[in-house]
């Protein structure tokens, strides 16, 4: 009995001093400095930019890179403000038209453009210090030719039965892409015949879904005719479908633009490691990562040239002089929330 107790007591030592050197070398390894960055799913996914910029960061960081989900552009800042304890570093995917949320929600640290030279389509989008864009694209309807042997050129041809439950839209209360479309229509429209408009439209929507991986997935499965997204989508079936079907129609009222932009928060933990990790994204490595993954045009010029990039027909764009206020988007947002609890 005593051996016995004896080889367990050996045993149960052994077991003791493998946990003890398995807990060391975990310490050791996390005591690495962590760079949390904030993004949306389609940043931080695995089918996205995040996990190669990860990989080409912590090779030269002597660091460990933590990316948070974010889903979509509002939620990004309900997950920084509810992981404030743990830190944020860095935070992507933010449009032009959440930098007044952004501004207001959180302080921000200066970052330099020294170095960079950006793309004359991005100038516009380029006086902020706080905040600098990474990737960018005009908004337009996708749809398959094959389906479509005359494609609409206008928002009310949009109106006409035959598109009955056809058309996948993002929610503009969760989503940029939706709220886009929403600030396009009272742009081009007005506000009163805007929401007019959507009285008829939504009849023709499927679903206004909460993010634009789930909007434009009911697409790409076929579940529906036509989806808003970016201009750049179609050269994600060239390229991962071999499928050139699918085209960003030109509508004759003109095309939103949306800029994605980059910050780091004064709140942050590692913030020379942040800043660094905001010159790999926009290197010209970095860049054309975030082109192929991203399906968005890059700031840095020179990097779409001699690729699928530079056969993206233009199209003509407007650009709004004046940002609408934070208010004016929630009262906005309310009357279309309305409008649908009426439907």
């Amino acid at each position: 009995m005593r051996h016995v107790i004896g080889f367990l007591a050996i045993v149960f030592a052994g077991l003791i001093g493998a946990q003890f050197l398995k807990n060391s070398r975990d310490t050791s390894r996390d005591a690495r400095p962590v760079v949390r960055v904030f993004g949306p799913s389609s940043f931080v996914s695995q089918w996205g930019p995040g996990p190669w910029l990860k990989t080409q960061f912590e090779k030269t960081c002597d660091c460990r890179v933590e990316f948070v989900d974010g889903a979509d552009s509002t939620i990004l800042f309900q997950r920084v403000k509810s992981e404030a304890r743990s830190g944020t570093d860095v935070v992507v995917g933010i449009d032009q038209y959440d930098l007044e949320t952004a501004s207001s929600s959180f302080e921000w640290r200066d970052l330099s453009k020294t170095g960079f030279v950006f793309d004359p389509a991005v100038q516009n989008a380029l006086g902020h210090s706080k905040f600098i864009p990474y990737d960018w694209a005009p908004l337009a309807f996708m749809l398959r030719r094959s389906d479509h042997p005359q494609l609409p050129t206008k928002l009310d041809d949009l109106l006409a039965p035959t598109w009955a439950g056809q058309i996948s839209m993002e929610d503009p209360r969760t989503s940029s892409p939706g709220l886009q479309f929403l600030l396009w229509l009272i742009h081009v429209k007005g506000e009163e015949p805007a929401f007019e408009y959507l009285k008829k439209f939504n009849k023709n929507v499927k679903s206004y879904a909460a993010s634009w991986s789930m909007a434009y997935g009911l697409f790409t499965k076929r579940q529906v005719k036509a989806a808003f997204s970016y201009v750049t989508s179609p050269i994600f079936h060239v390229v991962e479908e071999k499928d050139t079907d699918v085209v960003a129609v030109e509508f004759q009222e003109g095309h939103f633009v949306q800029y994605e932009y980059v910050g780091v928060p004064t709140q942050c933990r590692q913030c020379e490691l942040a800043e660094k990790f905001v010159a790999l994204l926009l290197s010209p490595e970095g860049q054309k990562i975030v082109m192929e993954k991203n399906y968005m045009f890059p700031v840095i010029q020179g990097v779409k040239e001699g690729t699928p990039f530079v056969n993206v027909p233009p199209l003509r764009t407007v650009e709004p002089v004046n940002l609408p206020s934070l208010a004016d988007r929630e009262r906005i947002l309310k009357k279309w929330s309305a409008l649908r609890r009426m439907e």
